[in-house]
Parts: C-alpha cells; structure tokens; sequence
C-alpha cells in the first residue's frame, strides 16, 4: 500500500460501468474538447455520462444512476420539443428538472452549474448543490450558514474584548484577514479557570494556516497578526508547565475547510509518533468502481511537540453542522487522539479532498466549462476513509457530546468544552 505525506497531498492541493454506449461527443474526465451539444438532451447526456465515469462515490452512493437516465432523459426530450414548437423553457424549470435528477447525490462539495442556453436572461444559469438539500432534513440543520459564522464571529470578538460575563480571560486577539488568497478570521483567548489553570482557545472560520504562518516573523505582511495569534495558541498548548495547563480548545464551528497540510499544525505538534490521518483513493479509470488502491495520509510530529496523552491533558474540538471538508478532517483526527473529545454537533459531510489544478493526474474531479462548454461540475476528485472503514462523504463525524446550536446557542456550546475540562 502507498502511503501519501502531507506534503505531496499540500503540493497537489497549491468496476460497473453502465451497460450503455457513451456517445462519441461525450469526453472522459480531464479531456478537454469543446462539447458541441444544441439540445436539453445531448446536455443532459454528457452531464450524466461525466458523473458515471468520473464520480468517486458510487461505491457508498446510493443513487440508482441508470434508472436516473431511464427517467429524466424522455423529459429533458420533452424540453426540446416544447423549444422546437416555439415554447420556452424557464431556467427555473431547468433547475427543478436538475434538482429532481441529480439532487439526491452524497457528494457534499458537488456543485452542478448548467446555462440554460435557449434563455437569454441575466439568470440563465442554474446550480444545484446536493449538500444544500440533504442537510436541510437533519433534524439539527440550523439555518444559514452565513448568519451562524457571523453570529460566532461577533461572539468571538466580544469574547476577545473581554465584555462577555462570566470568564476569565489572560490574553485574547482577533483578526480577519483579507487577501487574494486568503479571507479567514481568526481568534485566540487564553481562558484562566477559577483554579488557577489556562485554556488556550483557537478559533479560524477557515484553514488557511499554510499560508498564514508565512508571515510569523514579518512585521509587514499582511498575515503578521493572525500568524502571531496562532502561535500563541500553540506556544501556550506546548510550554504551559502541565500543572497550569488544564486543557486545549479548537474550535471548528463554521469552519468551512482549506489546506490538507494545515494538519500539521493543529494534529502534528501534538503527536509523538507517525500517525495515518486518513486513508484516500481516486477514480483511475472510467468504471464506477474502478479506484485506486486505499493510501494513509501520515502525519509526523512537529519538531517541538508536546504528549498530552502522557500528561492526561484533554485536547477538545467544538463542531457544528458547518463544519466542513478541513473542519471535519481535523475535528475526526483528534478525536482519535487519546485525550481528544468532540463536543457539538454532527459535521457537514464533505470530506473528499479536491484536485481541480490537476485533472490530468486521475480520472475523476470536476470538469467543464460554464461559458465555453456551458456546464462545470465542481466534485471531488478523492475519497476518504476512516480507520474503521468509514466513508463519511455525505455524512460527516458524529461529535462524542451533542450540544446543538439551537439548545444551547454558541456560548453553551463553548461552556460545555470548558466544563468538560474542568471535570477531566
């Protein structure tokens, strides 16, 4: 078996096949050919044809992609005859008719753009978001990602301010951080307990650390300040003497995902010996099933670490619903740290790592063209497993506490974590 480090997955990142013929107009994944189609039909035909040759998931998705073709494509036939006798077809028509057909798949970075391309109105472009409609049943969805990352953005700053009752707190900062490349805000509390002891606390609303961290010791880059509030997080995990240190928060609530080898620095500093995060495989053929062999993705340890295990120091995630892809990849890989804890609630669910730089290096991923081929699927060009065999896609991690955002709200949430330590 292969075993993939973190650093060439971070380079990367910088069998049944249907029983029908693919039609010559119809291109493998990673090819790029200008697709000539004229009707709703051939539309739909290359669309489902890319996602049965190039899709991931069909080992765990459940969808019954033949009986997909079966039904939809008479209706998408329909369509056209309606356009030929003079009758136009709304882009929301064309959106339900797509929601309805490809809707229900597990893969929750999947993005299907189509323009509709007989509407000649500003919204001629439709998109479907499977994730959208698969978390909305959970019976935990709290709505609107957006206003619940604001919501414990504003509660992070008031908490960094020292104007929120009942804690104590020795050290805070809170920084946002605007790039071309990166947009992540960051916050860091030091959290003292009334027995004297401290919490270093951290969170970021995305993983972005890779690139942060850059600027640790440059006092004009644009990431100075946030790289100067991650280290203090870390420094105060590594160097508080282990009768002042009660406990480690990370906080990836709202935490919407990033950079794979950000695991080396919320995972590695943390760790003693070589540990295998996860276990990925690609799409390297056009059959369904036709994966790559399973490879680990292993962790080392940081050159200067710290073995909570050893000193029974609890090392505590906080999750929500809006935990994703990195957010839920860090959240599973402490908790499988010996003193790791989730407390929350159940994670997104997109978990496969995407490739879309470098379609040519396996047969799955996203492919298309809005404007030149006038579609682009965004999906994932990788799944994962656990050590337990696993595939969380469509799914997320289950937390080892339950508080949920709308019993609780984000301070309870919070509070849990620092009683949980307390009580450790």
């Amino acid at each position: 078996m292969r075993k993939i480090s973190l650093l060439i997955l971070a380079a990367l990142a910088l069998t049944f096949s249907s029983c029908r013929k693919t039609p010559d107009y119809v291109p493998y994944i990673g090819e790029t050919t200008n697709l000539a189609y004229s009707t709703y039909a051939e539309q739909f035909d290359v669309l489902w044809n890319n996602i049965n040759t190039g899709y991931v998931f069909w080992d765990v998705d459940e969808t019954d992609w033949d009986e997909v073709y079966e039904k939809f494509m008479p209706q998408f036939e329909a369509l056209d005859l309606r356009v030929e006798s003079g009758n136009a077809v709304s882009t929301q028509e064309l959106k339900a008719l797509y929601e309805e057909a490809m809707g229900g798949l597990i893969d929750h970075h999947m993005s299907i753009q189509v323009k509709n391309f007989y509407s000649y109105s500003w919204d001629n472009v439709l998109s479907i978001n499977p994730a959208n409609n698969e978390i909305k049943k959970r019976d935990y969805y709290y709505k609107e990602s957006h206003k619940l990352s604001d919501e414990i953005s504003q509660f992070n700053k008031k908490l960094a301010s020292n104007s929120v009752q009942g804690y104590k707190i020795s050290y805070s900062g809170y920084e946002k951080v605007n790039t071309d490349d990166v947009h992540v805000t960051i916050c860091y509390i030091l959290f003292e307990l009334p027995d004297g002891r401290y919490v270093p606390y951290l969170w970021q609303n995305g993983y972005k650390m890779s690139v942060i961290m850059s600027g640790l010791n440059n006092i004009s880059s644009p990431y100075y300040k946030a790289a100067q509030l991650i280290d203090k997080w870390k420094n105060a995990a590594l160097k508080t003497p282990k009768n002042k240190l009660a406990g480690v928060i990370l906080d990836n609530r709202c935490n919407n995902g990033g950079y794979l080898s950000d695991l080396n620095y919320v995972v590695s500093p943390f760790i003693k010996k070589d540990l295998e995060a996860i276990y990925t495989r690609y799409k390297e053929g056009p059959g369904r099933l036709e994966h790559s062999v399973w490879s680990p993705v292993t962790i080392e340890p940081s050159s200067e670490n710290r073995d909570l295990a050893s000193e029974n120091i609890p090392y505590v995630v906080l999750s929500n619903i809006y935990s994703i892809s990195m957010g839920e990849i860090t959240t599973y890989n402490i908790s499988q740290l010996p003193t790791g804890y989730v407390i929350g609630e159940r994670t997104y669910g997109a978990t496969g790592p995407l490739l879309s730089d470098a379609i040519d290096l396996t047969y799955g991923g996203p492919f298309g063209d809005i404007e030149k081929e006038r579609h682009y699927v965004y999906t994932s060009t990788y799944e994962i497993k656990t050590h337990e065999g696993f595939v969380p896609e469509g799914k997320g991690f289950t937390p080892n506490k339950e508080v949920l955002t709308r019993d609780a709200g984000v301070k309870g949430q919070l509070d849990a974590a620092l009683e949980y330590i307390m009580s450790y």
